[in-house]
């Protein structure tokens, strides 16, 4: 039995509420919800406000409506529509700091290790890598930096010749990317800051590219520390004003 709202009554609480219903299997794939009435009457709001949560459902991909049949479910499995949710969920400041921390351990042993046993071939990669960096840096395009930064961490790892490794940071490359996009859209607007960030980037691969591994360790280390550092600063400085 679906439980009526007693205080809440926004639509994006609505929309949440049918969301997790949906996550939950009480309407399952395929189904049909049931009509605007209904569920206004079911969680004791107004049928406008169904309406609102139904059209933000349907731009997550939730529910299509099927003219003169009603809004049904999505046809997802299970994992893939968790997947979806997770992809579309807000990256939090604390996101971003438990992901540099997972980064700093992993990308620290990579990058000793893509030192230690690049070829002429991952060093072109990684070159390539940096040089649509300044390329997006010189063109202001954020779009191509976010993927090209993605890039360049990517093809260490490649370097590393670890196939566990590798297989890590895909595991949480959904997350760098997202997160990678946020700081990017707050800390390349400081002055200075990009320049920086751009030459960090580049004495990462000429240590990669000199064989020195401890080098390359400290260099990497510095960069995403200086990173979690900036947002930090950023995020206290915004919840201050706020």
């Amino acid at each position: 039995m679906k439980t009526p709202f007693k205080v809440r009554k926004t639509y994006e609480e609505v929309a949440d509420y049918l969301r997790n219903q949906i996550v939950s299997g009480v309407y399952k794939p395929g189904e049909r919800l049931p009509s605007l009435r209904e569920l206004g009457e079911m969680l004791g709001v107004g049928q406008s406000t169904i309406r609102e949560a139904i059209g933000s459902l349907i731009t997550m991909g939730l529910v299509s409506i099927r003219q003169g049949e009603g809004t049904f479910v999505t046809q997802f499995e299970p994992e893939e529509l968790l997947a979806m949710l997770e992809s579309i969920r807000p990256v939090t400041k604390q996101d971003i700091i438990s992901l540099l921390e997972v980064r700093k351990i992993i990308e620290s042993g990579i990058v000793r290790l893509a030192a230690e046993r690049r070829t002429e071939e991952d060093l072109q990669f990684i070159k390539k890598a940096v040089e649509e960096l300044e390329e997006a840096h010189r063109s202001d395009i954020r779009n191509k930096g976010d993927q090209a930064d993605w890039e360049f961490h990517f093809a260490i790892a490649n370097a590393s010749h670890n196939e566990i490794l590798v297989s890590m940071m895909h595991s949480i490359s959904e997350i760098m990317k997202r997160t990678m996009k946020l700081a990017r859209q707050k800390i390349y607007e400081m002055p200075g800051v990009p320049e920086r960030l751009l030459q960090e980037h580049l004495d990462i691969y000429k240590a990669i590219e000199s064989g020195n591994g401890e080098q390359a360790e400290k260099m990497l280390l510095d960069h995403l520390r200086r990173v979690e550092t900036i947002m930090v600063e950023q995020s206290n400085a915004e919840s201050a004003e706020s």
